[in-house]
Order: C-alpha cells, then structure tokens, then sequence
C-alpha cells in the first residue's frame, strides 16, 4: 500500500488556548490512521510534540509572514514551498504559506464571527479574515469545520459547495476522564480558597462572552440562592502592548470590576486568573454547574470539559453550542438575565434530573475518541487523494 507523507502544520502554541487543543487532538487523532506518514511543522521544543513521537521540522508563521504570502500570492509571485517533500497537508488553522504550495491541502475554519458580531472586530480585522479565507478557499481541497452551523456560514459568506466541506468536531483532550481523590480535591479548595457552593465559567474577558449578563443572573438567583457564587478562571487580560487597540472584543478589566460593584456581587464573585489543569478538573468536580453565557461559540471546549467532569452544564441556546450540548444540558437565551436565572435554579432545584443530563453527556463523551477521529481523518485524507488524483487526469 502507498503510504501517503502528510504535513501537519502545527502553527498554534499553549498560549493559543482552544485552537492550539485542537491542534494537539488532530495530531492524536492521526496516530490512529494507516497509510500516512506524518510531518508535524512547528516548534521542535514543543514537549506535547515531541512527545508524540513524529518527526518535527521547523515551522512557525507571524504576522509579517502572512502579509507578504498573501501580498505575493496576489501578484502571482510564489516563495519558496517549505512543503515540498509531503503528498498532502493538514492545517488545524489557517496559514497562508499553503497559498505557496503545490501539494492538496484541507485546513480547518473555527467560526466566521465577524459575520453574526461584526462590532467586535475592527474594519481591518474584517476585511484582513475575508481575504485570507478568500484566498485560501479558492485553492483547499477541502474545508474543514466541528458544527454544521459553521459549515452553513462558509456555504453562505464563500459559496464553497457542500462536498468540498467536511463537518469532523475534534474530541477533547482526555484530560479529565479520572476523577481526582477526595484527598486532591480537598487540597486544591483550600489552596484557592474555594466557597462551599458555586458555579463556575471559565473565560477570558471578552465581550461575547457575556460576562456582565451573567453577573446580572447571579444577582437575581442571590434572592432564592443566598449562599451560591461564581467562580471565573481565565486570563483577565488576554491581549496586551499595541494590540489592545487593536481588539473592539476585549473588554477592559475595570468594566468587569464596576459591574460586579454596582451589582453588589463583591463577596459572590471569585477571579482566580489561569488555574492549571489538576486545579481546573477540581474546580469542575466541586462546582454545582458550568454556566456558559456565550453570545458566540463554534465549538466550547469549557462545556466538553464538563461533560468529561460529568458536570451539569447550562449554556447558551445560539448558533451552533445547541448541537454541542443536545440532550446533556440546559439550554437558556444569553441574552436575558432572567432566563439564565431559570436555568441556574433548575439544576439547583433538581439534581437528579441535572446528574442525568451529566450522565449522558459524559456516556457521549466516551464515544468521542481519539481513534473515531482518527477514522474520519483517515476518510478526509482518502477522499482528497481521490480527488486529486482525479483533477489531475483531467488535465491531462
């Protein structure tokens, strides 16, 4: 059997969060697929790399770099293909040194924000997101999306045909499938000072991810719930230097800090910053539910976290996290505060009902495995070598 050499280009680092998860899943994923040989191209000091085990070449794309790939590609002015010695090529997000290269190539596309909050991005932003996918979808043989709501944007905003799309969700790291100890458990609270009874949202402040709507729903649910809190990980911070002028969606601390004043949530509200794993997975184990008000999400990596904890999750009823949650979780409108209240006090009011949702979301959760993913890989892979093949005939 032909082995086909695969490039994966692996761009995204730790401080990328969900996508540099991503990354690590697909290539975890891959080690369940036959007739491929794999490449990664990235950071040879990676240890979640190297400890895989594929050979690693040196690869990374800044911002300058992209700039000029695509300035470049536009004259039809081509650069050097660091590429050349792979058949195929996997991007688990966008990089426009693929526009440079003459091997088949499938990258993933996370979301289309811009297009449902546009006030969250600056014009430039805008315009530089539509370019690029522009250009690169012009060339993919294959786009590759985890919901079906992305793959109706990319239809719309691109007109890329449905065959061309392929709908594959990535299955979270395995990261919390054993339960801590009472012990570890126990440390952990006193350690960051836990409260007895709480809920908890693991976000960065950004503004669709609605933080001020659920301080809102906190207030109210205080009257029934005197004793609840709510518990946020998280960078507060996430974009720093020239940057920050750069991101309409960062919400500037001070704001988060003066709702939580004129809510008198003081002694309700818990930032503990970033949390390592070990902390998170407590944090999970301990919490009465994962609440995620999110006016936007493609995949949420928080809501899969839960479910592996077999945390009750209530989350937001919009665009494509319905199809994420189905039957293991609530579902509110972000939107209204009084409606995030009404689900908050469903799952405190009914914890058997709640601990069944889990349950099942967490039964779903043991089927997303990495060697399930690795089988419709395996058929990405195969169904863009067939189609290569056969565009290549044709031009004869």
């Amino acid at each position: 059997m032909k082995v086909t050499r695969l490039g994966v280009l692996a761009t995204a680092g730790p401080g990328n969060g969900g996508t540099y998860q991503y990354t690590l899943a697909m290539l975890q994923g891959l080690q369940h697929v036959s007739g491929v040989e794999v490449t990664v191209f990235g950071d040879p000091s990676n240890p979640d790399f190297t400890k895989l085990g594929y050979p690693i070449r040196a690869f990374s794309e800044n911002y300058a770099r992209q700039v000029a790939s695509l300035a470049l590609y536009r004259v039809r002015l081509k650069l050097p293909d660091p590429f050349a010695s792979q058949d195929m090529l996997l991007a688990p997000i966008y990089s426009l040194t693929l526009l440079h290269t003459n091997k088949p190539f499938a990258y993933t596309l996370h979301d289309l924000q811009e297009l449902h909050f546009p006030k969250n991005f600056s014009p430039r932003q805008r315009l530089w997101r539509r370019q690029l996918h522009v250009a690169l979808l012009r060339r993919a043989g294959r786009v590759i999306c985890e919901s079906t709501y992305v793959k109706s944007d990319i239809m719309t905003a691109f007109g890329v045909p449905d065959e061309r799309i392929a709908v594959i969700p990535a299955p979270p790291q395995q990261q919390f499938q054993s339960a801590l100890s009472e012990r570890q458990i126990r440390a952990i609270r006193d350690r960051l000072r836990l409260p007895d009874k709480f809920i908890v949202y693991p976000a960065h402040y950004w503004r669709h991810k609605n933080h001020i709507r659920l301080f809102e729903a906190l207030r109210m649910v205080a009257d029934e719930e005197p004793e609840l809190k709510l518990v946020l990980t998280g960078n507060a911070a996430p974009v720093s230097g020239s940057n920050v002028l750069r991101q309409p969606n960062r919400i500037n601390e001070s704001e988060v800090v003066g709702a939580v004043d004129r809510l008198q949530l003081n002694n309700r509200v818990y930032h503990l910053g970033f949390v390592d794993r070990e902390e998170l997975q407590a944090i999970y184990q301990l919490a009465v539910a994962l609440v995620m008000p999110s006016l936007f999400e493609s995949i949420s990596i928080p809501i899969y976290e839960a479910f592996q904890a077999g945390t009750p999750v209530a989350a937001s009823n919009i665009l494509a996290i319905p199809e994420q949650v189905g039957d293991g979780g609530l579902l509110f409108d972000p939107n209204s505060a009084q409606s995030i209240k009404s689900a908050i006090l469903e799952i405190i009011k009914d914890p058997a009902a709640a601990q069944a949702r889990a349950a099942r979301a967490r039964e779903r959760m043991a089927a997303m495995t990495p060697a399930s993913y690795g089988a419709q890989l395996e058929g990405l892979v195969a169904s863009m070598a067939a189609s290569h093949v056969a565009a290549r005939r044709s031009s004869r």
